[in-house]
């Protein structure tokens, strides 16, 4: 998982605790400890969980082919969960800092003037989402500099608090997860005045080798 050699992971146990706590621990990873279908699929849409956790003692086998078959079913929600995981990034950025093979977190300041607003006085979104995509773009090609990205996609784009002329804002981003070709950047937004989060989102990042096509990340 971590490598990036597969995007999903199973790990079991006598009750499944110890081994979502085990799995937590490696960076990237978001481990649920699922007893029911409803908690898989919860894990899934409200937490992208991409690990989950069974215990043998406490699930049937059947009921374990049942929460397995459940959270590959589900997709992951987006929309209002997507600052969480954001924070989640976050939390595990600043705590893995100083560990070797930690990837950094980049951060843009920016004072918010007048030709950024809409006619309601507030920030134009073209303008967040166009901030979003050079973050996501600068910190992939930071932390794996042989690289060449363009931006596949950028997911649901949650927009939690307005930003008003004369604002200071800080854009951070931060490799969330490693593809092969691809790799995961979360992008949130902080609002120095107000101490909200002004946006958060995912973009997709795209590796593309001289002739155009996919091609492995270099490390």
């Amino acid at each position: 998982m971590a490598s990036g050699e597969c995007e999903r992971g199973i790990v079991l146990g006598g009750s499944g605790n110890g081994e979502q706590i085990t799995a937590n621990k490696v960076r990237g990873i978001r481990c649920a400890l699922c007893w029911s279908v409803e908690t898989a699929r919860l894990a899934r849409a409200h937490n992208d969980a991409n690990v989950i956790s069974i215990g043998q003692r406490t699930v049937p086998v059947e009921l374990a082919l049942e929460i397995v078959q459940a959270w590959l079913g589900a997709e992951f929600e987006g929309g209002r969960h997507v600052a969480r995981l954001n924070g989640i990034a976050a939390v595990e950025s600043s705590s893995a800092h100083n560990l070797p093979g930690a990837f950094p977190v980049s951060e843009k300041m920016m004072l918010i003037r007048s030709e950024f607003l809409n006619q309601r006085g507030t920030v134009f979104g073209g303008f967040m989402l166009a901030w979003a995509d050079e973050m996501a773009g600068n910190v992939a090609s930071l932390t794996f500099p042989k690289a060449s990205f363009v931006t596949r996609r950028v997911e649901a784009f949650d927009f939690t608090a307005p930003v008003h002329n004369g604002d200071i804002v800080s854009i951070y981003s931060r490799v969330a997860r490693v593809g092969t070709t691809s790799c995961t950047v979360a992008v949130w937004c902080h609002n120095a005045r107000t101490h909200a989060i002004v946006f958060s989102t995912t973009a997709i990042m795209v590796h593309i080798a001289p002739d155009g096509g996919k091609a492995p990340i270099p490390r």
